[in-house]
């Protein structure tokens, strides 16, 4: 559509740029299904979450789809035609979500990191767009030697404070199983990622408002600590250089924009509270991002009952 060259004022000197966190992993580790869960609800088609994408960054905004070629070229296009972006002409496909997740930072659903029919130059051109990576690892056969050896090649490009994300722990056969599984990875790992959780994320999504359940699943520790780092590094003062962040913004390779063209920040800051979707039960990540960024220190998940008074 048009290549984007405006300078916002988050990128001068007024704002940090939220944190841009990647979901990366194998093929079926539980990128797609992690996305939904810190969404409330799947803004990719179901057809589309299992075919070949480019790197998806999703930002908050009014629901708009654009395809991103190499040279900074962002076309817009239909969110239910995503399927049909030209694989090796697009570097990345730009969502843009009203989820309350959002606002506190962008999420990029990086492709399996094992697909055959994909070269890993798809995913490897995006790495310097990502400050922190969920590393998702299969319980059932976590931390491979191709993921040990991916992440000991783009470790270094990460602002540091990334987590791994053991999922399907569902599928063990037992407790003492898993804790096999954690005693290895915690020693493979050493020193490797900020922290390690255990998770099973179709029960999480599953748990809706029971609080018993969804302790279960594992996400209760998971959530709580990501969302602690979120907002710390949301409530640090910006520092970089105005010029630099200039040329940042400047730069056709690099997509600094968190609200869809056309959209100025005077509208946006209108519209915002307008535009805050209906989550269902399941939507149980949104629901806390939006207690905690207003009630900061609060742990306990929050109820129905608590979530209809606001």
């Amino acid at each position: 559509m048009t290549k984007e060259t405006t300078v916002t004022n988050d990128f001068l000197g007024h704002q940090p740029r939220k944190t841009r966190l990647a979901l990366m992993g194998e093929f079926s580790a539980g990128k797609s299904t992690l996305s939904k869960l810190f969404l409330g609800d799947d803004p990719l088609p179901i057809k589309v979450t299992a075919t070949r994408l480019p790197p998806v960054l999703i930002s908050y905004g009014e629901s708009a789809a654009y395809a991103v070629g190499h040279d900074g070229t962002e076309t817009r296009i239909k969110t239910e035609e995503i399927d049909q972006v030209v694989l090796e002409e697009t570097r990345m496909i730009r969502l843009f979500h009203p989820s309350d997740t959002l606002e506190i930072c962008d999420l990029i659903d990086m492709p399996g990191i094992s697909d055959p029919s994909m070269s890993s130059d798809v995913w490897m051109s995006v790495m310097d767009e990502v400050d922190s990576v969920i590393w998702c690892t299969q319980a059932t056969q976590a931390w491979r030697q191709s993921e040990a050896a991916t992440w000991e090649q783009i470790a270094e490009s990460t602002n540091g404070q990334n987590i791994l994300l053991v999922t399907q722990v569902d599928k063990l056969h037992s407790e003492r199983d898993l804790s096999r599984v954690m005693m290895r990875l915690k020693k493979e790992t050493d020193g490797l990622f900020q922290n390690i959780f255990p998770i099973s994320i179709t029960e999480a999504i599953a748990a809706g408002d029971d609080e018993a359940k969804w302790k279960a699943s594992g996400a209760a520790d998971f959530v709580n600590d990501l969302i602690e780092r979120l907002m710390a590094v949301a409530s640090k003062p910006h520092t970089a250089p105005i010029a630099d962040s200039a040329a940042e913004a400047a730069d056709t390779n690099v997509a600094p924009r968190s609200e869809p063209p056309g959209q100025s920040d005077a509208t946006q800051t209108q519209a915002a509270p307008q535009k805050t979707a209906a989550y269902g039960a399941q939507s149980v990540i949104p629901k806390r991002v939006r207690v905690l960024t207003q009630m900061r220190g609060r742990t306990e998940r929050p109820t129905k009952a608590s979530l209809a008074n606001r």
